[in-house]
């Protein structure tokens, strides 16, 4: 059992998931407190191998996996999906990513655990959901970020093939995060109703909700069609990263400046921040109460890009903390432009408790990120990732127990 004490103490969930969304939901809830058992094939859940640095472990692996338990279980032999559905008997909540059909295929499919726990909450991450012409599609993040749109909206300068959003796996948490708030939710209905539910985020889903404000359509504004821009992809990519150059090369208050010995970021949202800019800089910018507006003319067109390119060469005659220092004392928003090995020892995230210590076997301790959250302030002693099946006979044992105090009973 997890030595955490959280909201979650006493909740049980069995996950079955593997990669991203799935484990890093999980990880939340076993951050908060829930026994969390990490049934694995054989040979482990994908994301252990992936760039390992022992066997069974890889820095991926680590940071989506602290505070669960492992039991290995290979689900096409019946002993084993015996087990596990002995499991999903006492569980209040079970976590899979499989494709849709899959985890029906293998006996753990809703209809077949809800008949081993009524008032289960299922919780399942997927690339499409259930239902359209891409739902049996296996897609992982960089694949929704090219469906969704996220990659058209992050073009290469060049107006060349655009490049993964943020470098990041941004789709893959966003889906986890919002599944473990559908499974919180879902645990008040049962506590205010008895019953359970299906819980279901996709990753295609998460990827439209980063881009919510973009996706409004007002039919008096944009009329009925289905799309105002003809031509291939291919040329409005190109065409997106040209508007996108023209748009960096006017803009002045919110965005990325190199100063003489790296780089500080500056974001301007209001009128009276834009005056402290001008006033800090010495430059007169007669557009600034709207920015964002398109030039009335190629004249202006013209001055205002002569204005950002000023700008520019005034911020490289000064440090970053000396501009840093200089945009604080006048409370505009802004900050260094650091790398993220820059982070882990950081003083602001260290001082909010940001990331979560523990020990790793034979590896010493381990610092990576925490869950986000804080309750009356944020626990401690958490466990690391489990080796491959390190709790098959704990878990086994337990079950074994309350078999035999069940049949007492």
């Amino acid at each position: 059992m997890s030595e955490l004490s959280g909201p979650m103490d006493g909740i049980r969930v069995v996950d079955f998931s593997g990669y991203i969304a799935g484990p890093f939901c999980t990880q939340i809830l076993g951050d908060m407190g829930a026994d969390v058992i990490k049934v694995e094939p054989p040979k482990g859940e994908q994301w252990r191998v992936q760039d390992p640095f022992a066997k069974g472990f890889s820095k991926s692996f680590v940071s989506l996996n602290r505070n669960k338990r492992s039991i290995v279980l290979d689900l096409k032999q019946k002993a084993d999906l015996d087990t596990a559905l002995e499991l999903i008997a006492t569980a209040d909540i079970v976590v899979h990513n499989y494709r849709p059909g899959v985890a029906e295929r293998l006996g753990i499919g809703y209809d077949a655990v809800r008949a081993f726990n009524p008032n289960v909450i299922y919780a399942v991450n997927s690339a499409y959901g259930p239902n359209g012409p891409r739902a049996q599609q296996a897609g992982y993040d960089l694949v929704i970020q090219a469906v969704s749109g996220l990659i058209a909206a992050n073009p290469r300068p060049d107006g060349k093939a655009p490049r993964r959003y943020a470098g990041i796996a941004l789709i893959d948490f966003t889906a986890g995060q919002t599944l473990a708030i559908g499974v919180m939710s879902a645990l008040i209905k049962r506590m205010r109703t008895g019953q359970g539910t299906r819980v279901e985020s996709t990753l295609i889903e998460a990827a439209l909700s980063l881009q919510r404000q973009k996706l409004v359509s007002i039919e008096a504004v944009d009329g009925k069609t289905q799309s105002k821009n003809p031509g291939t992809v291919l040329d409005r990519v190109q065409a997106w990263a040209g508007q996108m150059n023209d748009l960096v090369e006017r803009e002045l208050y919110y965005r990325t400046y190199e100063t003489n010995d790296g780089y500080v970021t500056i974001g301007c949202l209001n009128v009276p921040q834009r005056r402290h800019f001008m006033d800090l800089l010495a430059i007169d910018d007669p557009w600034f109460e709207n920015p964002d507006a398109l030039p009335a003319s190629p004249d202006e067109d013209q001055e205002r890009r002569a204005l950002t390119l000023a700008a520019e060469s005034k911020f490289t005659q000064k440090s970053t903390a000396e501009w840093v220092s200089l945009f604080e004392g006048r409370d505009v928003p802004c900050a260094p432009v650091q790398m993220a090995d820059d982070l882990m020892f950081d003083g602001q995230v260290t001082a909010g408790g940001y990331f979560i210590d523990f020990e790793l076997p034979e590896f010493g301790q381990v610092r990576t990120m925490g869950n986000g959250l804080s309750f009356n302030g944020r626990p401690n002693g958490h466990l690391p990732p489990p080796s491959l099946g390190q709790h098959t006979a704990e878990i086994l044992s337990e079950l074994a127990a309350a078999s035999d105090q069940t049949k007492r009973a």
